[in-house]
């Protein structure tokens, strides 16, 4: 099986090409950079890793992003966005890249070079953001890449899925593999950007990860990490028989309806009277309907939570709530729990441009729209 190997150029995804191909054959492996262009050397970089990549004998592919910072666009790609937003829409364009890579090639596996740094971060980032034990159990080993790229993966039965081999492995150890087998890599200096909740961890842990005793050693966090994950599994179980019995998707509206009582029972149904398993259905029905490819952060979970608490106190008083990209529509008597995507705010969708006759896009990361000529079946979803 041929497996897609990300590569941004630096020391962690340049071992991985190394012990992958190593592993099993650099003719099994396809290698992809996709260069942001938010730096002026980052095509120049992009190159030399096209030159390292043909030395270990794997092919490479280069795709880089136009951005246009007039407030146009190129290529299909909008204008830069906002610092705040930029790393959150570099990462799904990044991702949708590697989406399109896999489709075209047939390839079932990307795999990438998270170590254990990254990983440490990851549930420092989710700490800070309140995400609960689902959000701080980190990355996970495999993840389907829908998950990632939720607005461009195409209409397939079999999707890709992201592997991360090095979650184990510290960074000083990447960076041996590279320097024992003469393996060049480039330092990213927008890694050090302050401005960047992400890097301001990254520095605090680099500076006390030394210490056995200090909470941002990254042993410590790990361990925290693999607790979560024990927890996550456990409670994943649970969470999908309550979906099962209590939800409804419907995914040619994008909408999903919770059981308001169980059997005509007064009183909370089975699948909000516990606060953590609430919580976790809460967590994916939102994320099922906003598309955005990470957990809801924990206080718009609570918020959607005294919604609930509120309506089976006094029915007659409670109104839809709105957060997260979701709005929640109290019971009537034609629909229980009705979560459905909350109306975007201007500019917050992109346009699609160039759709042509028997072509489809994915639009606001949910919709399929497919453009036939008239008296064509075509079905939108």
């Amino acid at each position: 099986m041929r497996v897609v190997l990300a590569i941004s150029g630096g020391a962690d995804s340049m071992a991985l090409a190394y012990a992958v191909s190593r592993a099993v054959g650099s003719k099994k492996c396809y290698a992809l950079t996709v260069d942001h262009g938010f730096r002026p050397e980052s095509s120049r970089e992009a190159k030399d890793v096209s030159r390292l990549m043909r030395h270990l004998g794997i092919t490479h592919e280069i795709r880089r992003l136009d951005w246009d910072s007039t407030g146009g666009s190129k290529d299909k790609i909008a204008s830069l966005p906002p610092v705040q937003r930029l790393e959150e829409i570099a990462r799904e364009r990044r991702y949708a890249e590697i989406a399109d890579v896999c489709h075209k090639h047939g390839i079932g596996a990307v795999l990438t070079g998270h170590h254990a740094g990254d990983q440490a971060e990851t549930f420092l980032l989710r700490l800070l953001r309140q995400s609960g034990v689902y959000g701080m159990a980190g990355m996970a080993l495999q993840t389907p890449l829908t998950a990632a790229a939720p607005m461009e993966w195409p209409n397939t039965t079999t999707p890709a899925v992201i592997v991360r081999p090095l979650l184990q492995f510290k960074k000083d150890a990447l960076y041996d593999i590279c320097k024992t087998q003469g393996i060049r890599w480039h330092e990213d200096a927008s890694n050090k950007d302050a401005r960047f909740r992400r890097n301001q961890l990254r520095q605090v842990i680099n500076a006390r990860s030394r210490d056995p005793k200090s909470p941002f050693n990254v042993d410590s966090l790990l361990r925290m990490c693999d607790i979560m994950q024990g927890h996550r599994e456990y409670i994943s179980q649970e969470i999908g028989r309550h979906l099962a019995g209590s939800a409804k998707f419907d995914t040619s509206s994008g909408t999903v309806e919770l059981v308001a009582t169980d059997d005509g029972k007064r009183g909370l149904p089975l699948w909000a009277a516990n606060a953590a398993v609430r919580e976790r259905v809460l967590a994916e029905v939102v994320s099922w309907v906003n598309c955005k490819g990470h957990p809801p952060e924990l206080a718009h979970l609570q918020q959607f939570s005294r919604a609930l608490d509120s309506y089976y106190r006094q029915p007659s008083v409670a109104g839809a709530v709105s957060a997260a990209g979701v709005t929640v529509i109290p019971p009537s008597s034609r629909h229980g729990w009705l979560f459905c995507r909350q109306a975007p705010r201007p500019g917050e969708i992109e346009p699609h441009e160039g759709l042509t006759l028997g072509s489809s896009v994915v639009w606001d990361k949910r919709l399929i729209i497919s453009a036939s000529w008239p008296g064509n079946q075509s079905e939108d979803s």
